[in-house]
Order: C-alpha cells, then sequence, then structure tokens
C-alpha cells in the first residue's frame, strides 16, 4: 500500500537525485505498510533505520552538489536537513519505548515533509544546478 507517490513533477532534473528521492518515498510507504500490518517493532525499528541512514546518504550527495555549485541558499536548505534528521532521530527514540508504534502524526510529518520539501526546496535548486551541467 502507497500512500506518498513519486511524482514526475518532482524530477529535479538530477537522475542521482531523482533515484534517491524515489527511494525515499518506497522507504516511507514501506514503513507506512509495516505500521498499518501491525509488524513488529524490530521491524519497524529496521526500516526507520534504513530510512535514517539512506536520507543521510542522500543529504550528503545534495550538499555535496551545494558546494560544487556554490548554491545561495544552501545553508537554508541544510537546515531542512537537519530538522528532518532530528525527527527521525526522535522517531526512533520513540519506536523503542512504544513496543514499535509509529504515531499517526509522526508519518503524517513524514510524508507531508517529503513531498513538500521535494516539491519546493529541491526543486527550486533545479535550474541552478543546470546552469552547472550537475545532471
Amino acid at each position: 500500500m502507497q500512500i506518498a507517490f513519486w511524482k514526475p513533477e518532482y524530477s529535479v532534473s538530477v537522475k542521482s537525485i531523482d533515484e534517491d528521492h524515489q527511494k525515499l518515498f518506497d522507504l516511507f510507504n514501506l514503513l507506512f505498510e509495516s505500521m498499518t500490518k501491525g509488524k513488529g517493532k524490530e521491524i519497524v525499528s529496521d526500516i526507520i533505520s534504513e530510512l535514517d541512514r539512506y536520507a543521510v546518504s542522500h543529504f550528503e550527495r545534495e550538499e555535496s552538489y551545494f558546494r560544487v555549485t556554490n548554491y545561495p541558499f544552501a545553508l537554508q536548505h541544510i537546515k531542512e536537513h537537519q530538522y528532518f534528521k532530528q525527527k527521525v532521530a526522535e522517531l526512533k527514540k520513540d519506536v523503542a519505548s512504544n513496543k514499535g508504534m509509529v504515531a499517526p502524526d509522526a508519518l503524517g510529518f513524514l510524508s507531508d515533509w517529503l513531498r513538500n520539501h521535494i516539491a519546493k526546496s529541491d526543486k527550486a535548486y533545479e535550474e541552478h544546478f543546470k546552469k552547472y551541467d550537475v545532471v
């Protein structure tokens, strides 16, 4: 079951980043499905850890492009990444202390953040990256 969908309009015209975004959607949907089907604490915790690792790797990729292209809005964008990482760390703690359950508002946050961050913040660098032939 999917509740957050990758859409072509989310593309930032950088293949590696678009692939990362698609994978993040996949991981979020796997987390949602695991929660709705009552999978155990260990499975949910593992998915959150994988989401965290993958997001960090993706953020590092984006931020390396920011440095190479001297992206003027990098600091604000990086703050958004840090906020996401903080929320995922809180989510990990919640899962550890609540028998593997994730509060619906936490799932809502992840879904909203993923869609909004890509549609707004990430799309904002698309034209800048094109100037530097980041593909």
